[in-house]
């Protein structure tokens, strides 16, 4: 009989348990928003202007250096004040990677 509780207990603790998951959607166009930038704020105004400027820019030719696109992603990133290693720098790199692949 004791066991049967234990095993009841045991069963009912770990239906009990929850685990709780969050997907934040972020617009595709809005890569600041995606870097943790609030709307509204100066570091958001100074990321979307230069943001826009990189977007005006367009992609490279299809002879560019891998290794460019990458020092130019970089550079665009750090602008945008993000810090190296941190994931928001990592998603920017991903991105700014992307969008400088010749197309």
């Amino acid at each position: 009989m004791r066991l049967a509780i234990v095993v009841l207990a045991g069963a009912l603790a770990a239906a009990c348990t929850a685990t709780e998951t969050r997907t934040v959607v972020v617009p595709a166009d809005d890569a600041c928003s995606a870097y943790g930038y609030a709307h509204g704020t100066e570091g958001y105004r100074i990321c979307a202007e230069r943001e826009a400027a990189a977007r005006r820019r367009g992609r490279m030719a299809a002879g560019y250096a891998q290794a460019m696109i990458a020092a130019d992603a970089q550079e665009a990133c750090l602008s945008y004040g993000l810090g190296r290693g941190t994931d928001r720098y990592e998603r920017c790199m991903q991105r700014e990677v992307n969008y400088r692949r010749p197309g």
